[in-house]
């Protein structure tokens, strides 16, 4: 290679744009990777609670590289969410934009969802994302060109599912984080969105069926019911999330954008 390429690649590599992905190791937020690092334009980092999991998804985008990290992060913690970000940053010589993904789907009405679950629900689909978007503020506001936040969601942050209190209440908060932090955060130019999927095919769907073959079967009944006839694939929803990233939302801040194949027009 010579001087003038080393140049070059140099130079490119100091104009990606670094993105955090919570919940990076599988589903909707390894699709989202997926989606970056096809562009060319970003470097991505992978923050999840497994470490073996996280591995794995950065060996099937193509092992760890200038534009790949992970980090395994437990968002339950504070002092490690803090630590990761700094991290993150420091390695890439700051942060542009930020998905906050991870989330948990504990089972439970009014009566039945006990204290451990809410807290549980509350801590890693609320408090978590607040405290990310909270820590990579200080150095998306140093950017000339702002930074981007995209919250996930969910259709239970509008319409509530059965059976899913605190999820569905921790869904719906988080809507509202995305709108306040929009309202804040736009004289630094950072745009905080939100996409809110229905029903998609990922692993925390999968966890709740006895079976592959009877998560299969619930996708099947489900998706026969929808507008557009079948739920959503983590790719339906990168989609989405990679646009709010990018320059052609560089005017849009505080959307809710719902993703569900017509579900909520049941």
């Amino acid at each position: 290679m010579t001087p003038s390429q080393n140049f070059v690649n140099d130079k490119t590599q100091q104009q990606l744009k670094t993105v955090l992905i919570t919940g990076g190791g599988s589903g909707i937020g390894f699709a989202t990777a997926q989606h970056l690092l096809r562009t060319g334009k970003y470097r991505v980092a992978l923050l999840g609670r497994e470490k073996p999991k996280l591995e794995e998804a950065a060996h099937k985008l193509g092992g760890a590289s200038e534009t790949l990290s992970v980090l395994p992060c437990d968002l339950r913690k504070t002092s490690e969410i803090r630590r990761a970000v700094d991290k993150v940053a420091s390695q890439h010589k700051g942060i542009y934009g930020l998905v906050n993904n991870a989330g948990v789907y504990p089972f439970g009405g009014v009566v039945s969802t006990t204290e451990e679950q809410w807290d549980e629900a509350m801590t890693v689909n609320l408090k978590a994302p607040f405290l990310l978007i909270q820590s990579v503020v200080e150095y998306m506001s140093k950017n000339s060109e702002g930074g981007r936040i995209v919250n996930v969601s969910s259709t239970a942050g509008l319409l509530p599912n059965h059976f899913a209190l605190a999820y569905s209440v921790s869904k719906a908060a988080m809507i509202q984080l995305t709108k306040t932090a929009a309202k804040e955060l736009g004289k630094d130019n950072i745009t905080v969105n939100c996409v809110c999927p229905g029903i998609v095919r990922t692993p925390l769907h999968d966890a709740y069926h006895r079976s592959q073959s009877e998560a299969e079967e619930f996708y099947a009944k489900r998706g026969a019911t929808f507008p557009l006839g079948r739920v959503g694939e983590p790719d339906d929803v990168a989609g989405p999330i990679s646009f709010f990233l990018g320059e052609n939302a560089a005017w849009v801040t505080g959307d809710v954008f719902v993703v569900d194949g017509g579900r909520l027009l049941l």
